[in-house]
């Protein structure tokens, strides 16, 4: 059985994109929808060009980016860093 090299490609970028729906789905939880798309976006582009070797680490990063606290949200408000009027 031989497969085309362009097949492989298109093979990639739809595993790429369903990998994808990950990060969109999960930053569309957590409010924070402009990393989901970015990082449907860069698993599908990665797909295309270095399949699972690229898919991967941008999984990786932009769950990590969706996932992370925000430093304002590390900090409670408390009465010593209420301003007192």
């Amino acid at each position: 059985m031989k497969i085309h090299p362009y097949t492989l490609i298109y093979i990639w970028t739809g595993i790429g994109f369903v990998l994808g729906l990950i990060p969109l789905i999960l930053g569309l939880v957590k409010k924070k929808a402009s990393y989901g798309i970015l990082g449907l976006v860069c698993s599908t582009v990665g797909g295309a060009i270095l399949g699972i070797f690229l898919i991967v680490p941008v999984l990786i990063v932009f769950l990590f980016l969706i996932l992370r606290k925000d430093p304002a949200e590390k900090l409670p408000e408390t009465s010593e860093n209420a301003d007192v009027s």
